[in-house]
C-alpha cells in the first residue's frame, strides 16, 4: 500500500507545472567527501539549501552509489525532516532502500498547514554505507531508481522545481602495511676553531607511522633492523656504533667504514624479544670526531649532512626493518650537523674592590676602617678551558681620593705566608706585589672569590662635615709607584690582566652625644654620688640614667659594680681619674648615650 501511495505522490509531483523559479534557487547536496578503510561504516547527509524565501511543500529525489565499492545499509530521517511539520513528522515520508541507492518522497502537510521556508543546511536524510572494496565512489542525485523512476524535484507553490545538485564522494582506503621512519639528528655541535678538534654523539631513532585511523594494526612488533649512514670523511670520522635497546640483542654487529658506518641487529634468534615503536625510540648511538685537518683555523660554521645510504659495506647493507620475517624499507630522514667553531679562552680573573657604607664621627669628621680586596677566576670550563688555574702571585694598584681618604696600611691576607709581599702607600692610593713561593712550593687557585689584601684607611681630618653622606670611589690603577705597578695575576709564569671592578664607599656621618665619663647620675660633676647611683641602679632597682657609656667609669666596656668602686676610689682613695672625656665634655664615636643635660 505504501509503495503504491509513494508512486502516486511522486506522480503528482511530476505532473505539477514548472514555476518561474530557477534551479539555483534550490540546491540539493551530499555532505563533504568522506574516507574510511575497508570494513568501516560511513554516514553521508542529503542537505537542502533554500536560497529564496519560497515555501517548500515537499520533495523527492534518488541517490545512487557504486555498488562495487559500497553497500547501502540504512537511511534515516535527518534533523530537519524529523520536525519539518511545525515540530512534528511530515504527513507523508517514504524512503526506499535499494541495492543501487535510495529514493525519498515527502509531503510536509497535505492541507498546506506547514512548509519549509528560506534557509540553508536543512538535513533531509542520513545514509549509512559499509566500505567493501578499495576505491572512490560518487554518491550522486539520480533519476534512475524505482519503477517508475523517482525524479529529483522540489515542490514550491504547487509547482515542481529541478534544483541544482551537488554530488558527494566516499574514498575507501586499503589497509596499509606497517611503515617506519629512520631519523638521523639535526643539531649543532662545537669544535675548537684553533685546532679543529671536536667530538659529539649522534642518536639514531626509529618510529612507526600510526595508520590505525585507516584500519591498520598499530604498533607492530619488529624483530630487528639494519642501517647504513654516510658522512663526509673530510669533516667527520665515526669512532664507534652502539645499539641502545631496552634489552641485550642476540646479534648486534657494526662496521666503521670510510665515509660512514653500518649496523645489523637481531633482537632474538628464537623470537623471545620483539620491539614495537609506538613512539620514536633511539636505537643506535654513534660517536664522531671532527677531522682536525679539515677544520683547523675555521671561524665560520660548517654544515655537513648525515645521509642514509644503501651502498655502504661489502656486500652493501640496506636500510630495512624486519616485521613478521619480512624486510620493510623505511622512510629515511637525513640529519644535518652544524659544526660551530669556538676558541678556548685563556684564564680570566677579576679584581674586586669593596662597596660599603662607612660611618664616621660627624662631630670630628674622623673614622678609620679596613677594606678587603678580592680575586676570583671566571669559570670557562664549559668552553673547554682549564678551571681553576693555579696562580703563582699577583700585583695590584688601587687609587683613592686623597682629599677624603688616606691609606695607612696594606697587608696580604693569604692562606699561607708568601715568600714576598711588599706594599707601597701613597697619598692617593696603594700598591702591593706578592710572590707566593720563589721555588713554586705554593700556588693559589681562585675557584671562588678570595680576599687577598686588607687595606687600612682613615678619613682626612677636616675633610668631612655636615649631615649628608659622601660617596667616593676606590679605582684600580696601573700608574701608582715608580716604576708603576700593574694589575696582573701570574699564571704559569705569564702575566694575565684581570677584569677590574671598582668599589664605592659611602661615608656616612654619625653624630654622638657628648658626655663626661663617670658622671652616671647626670649632675654637674663626678663624685661619690655617682658611685652610689651605680649601686642603686644595679642592685636596688634605683633609677636609670640616659647615657650608658658615662657610667663605664673604668672604660672596660662594661657597666657593673667595678665602675662604682672605681669612682669611690678616685674621689676618696686617691685612685686614678676616669679617662677621656673627662673632666670636660666630649663625644666617643659609636657610644651608647641617648642624652645628657650637662654638656653644651
Amino acid at each position: 500500500m505504501l509503495r503504491v501511495l509513494s508512486v502516486l505522490i511522486l506522480a503528482v509531483f511530476a505532473s505539477l507545472s514548472t514555476s518561474n523559479l530557477a534551479a539555483q534557487d534550490f540546491t540539493l547536496l551530499i555532505s563533504s567527501p568522506a574516507n574510511g578503510a575497508v570494513g568501516a561504516s560511513i554516514d553521508q547527509v542529503a542537505v537542502l539549501d533554500n536560497n529564496v524565501a519560497s515555501d517548500v511543500a515537499g520533495w523527492s529525489y534518488g541517490v545512487c552509489h557504486d555498488i562495487s565499492i559500497l553497500t547501502l545499509t540504512d537511511v534515516v530521517d535527518g534533523s530537519t525532516t524529523e520536525i519539518v511539520k511545525n515540530g512534528s513528522a511530515p504527513d507523508f515520508n517514504q524512503v526506499n532502500v535499494l541495492t543501487e541507492g535510495y529514493t525519498v518522497g515527502l509531503v510536509i502537510c497535505f492541507t498546506g498547514c506547514a512548509t519549509l521556508g528560506g534557509g540553508v543546511g536543512y538535513e533531509l536524510n542520513v545514509a549509512s554505507y559499509s566500505c567493501d572494496n578499495e576505491g572512490i565512489s560518487t554518491t550522486s542525485f539520480c533519476n534512475t531508481l524505482g519503477a517508475p523512476a523517482v525524479e529529483t524535484v522540489i515542490v514550491v507553490n504547487g509547482s515542481s522545481v529541478v534544483p541544482d545538485q551537488q554530488s558527494g564522494t566516499i574514498e575507501v582506503l586499503g589497509v596499509p602495511g606497517p611503515s617506519y621512519s629512520y631519523s638521523a639528528p639535526t643539531e649543532s655541535v662545537t669544535f675548537d676553531g684553533t685546532t679543529g678538534a671536536g667530538s659529539f654523539t649522534a642518536a639514531i631513532s626509529v618510529a612507526e607511522i600510526d595508520n590505525s585511523a585507516i584500519g591498520a594494526p598499530f604498533p607492530n612488533p619488529t624483530q630487528g633492523f639494519s642501517m647504513g649512514l654516510a658522512s663526509d670523511d673530510s669533516l667527520l670520522t665515526p669512532l664507534s656504533v652502539t645499539e641502545s635497546l631496552p634489552f641485550s640483542a642476540d646479534f648486534a654487529e657494526s662496521s666503521i667504514l670510510a665515509g660512514g658506518w653500518t649496523i645489523g641487529v637481531v633482537y632474538s634468534f628464537t623470537g623471545a624479544n620483539t620491539l614495537a615503536f609506538d613512539s620514536s625510540l633511539e636505537v643506535v648511538l654513534v660517536d664522531y670526531d671532527t677531522v682536525a685537518g679539515g677544520l683547523a683555523g675555521s671561524v665560520d660554521n660548517v654544515v655537513t649532512t648525515l645521509s642514509w645510504s644503501n651502498g655502504l659495506g661489502s656486500p652493501p647493507v640496506e636500510n630495512v626493518i624486519v616485521v613478521a620475517g619480512s624486510s620493510i624499507a623505511p622512510a629515511l630522514e637525513d640529519g644535518t650537523i652544524t659544526l660551530e667553531p669556538f676558541s678556548v679562552p685563556a684564564a680570566e680573573f677579576n679584581f674586586s674592590a669593596p662597596s660599603a657604607t662607612i660611618n664616621y664621627d660627624g662631630n670630628t669628621g674622623s673614622a678609620c676602617f679596613t677594606s678587603a680586596f678580592s680575586i676570583s677566576e671566571v669559570d670557562n670550563s664549559a668552553l673547554g678551558a682549564d678551571f681553576p688555574n693555579p696562580s703563582q702571585g699577583f700585583s695590584m694598584g688601587m687609587s683613592n681620593d686623597s682629599n677624603l681618604l688616606e691609606p695607612t696600611g696594606v697587608t696580604a691576607t693569604l692562606p699561607f705566608d708568601a715568600d714576598f709581599a711588599e706594599g707601597g702607600l701613597f697619598a692617593d692610593g696603594w700598591t702591593i706585589g706578592v710572590v707566593y713561593s720563589f721555588t713554586g712550593g705554593n700556588t693559589l687557585a681562585f675557584d671562588t672569590a678570595i680576599d687577598v689584601v686588607a687595606v687600612d684607611y682613615c678619613t682626612v681630618a677636616g675633610a668631612l662635615s655636615g649631615t649628608s653622606s659622601t660617596e667616593t670611589t676606590l679605582a684600580w690603577s696601573s700608574t701608582l709607584g715608580s716604576p708603576a705597578v700593574d694589575n696582573v695575576v701570574v699564571v704559569n709564569g705569564s702575566s694575565v690582566e684581570p677584569t677590574l671592578n671598582n668599589g664605592t664607599l659611602t661615608l656616612q656621618p654619625v653624630f654622638d652625644i657628648p658626655f663626661i665619663r663617670g658622671n652616671c647620675n647626670g649632675d654637674s660633676g663626678v663624685n661619690i654620688a655617682d658611685g652610689i647611683w651605680i649601686l642603686n641602679e644595679l642592685f636596688l632597682s634605683g633609677p636609670s640614667g640616659t647615657c650608658f657609656i658615662s657610667c663605664d667609669a673604668n672604660e672596660d666596656s662594661k657597666y657593673d659594680s667595678a665602675d662604682a668602686i672605681f669612682i669611690i676610689s678616685y674621689r676618696l682613695l686617691d685612685g686614678p681619674m676616669p679617662s677621656a672625656p673627662f673632666p670636660e665634655c666630649g663625644a666617643v664615636a659609636g657610644s651608647d648615650c641617648d642624652a645628657t643635660s650637662y654638656c653644651p
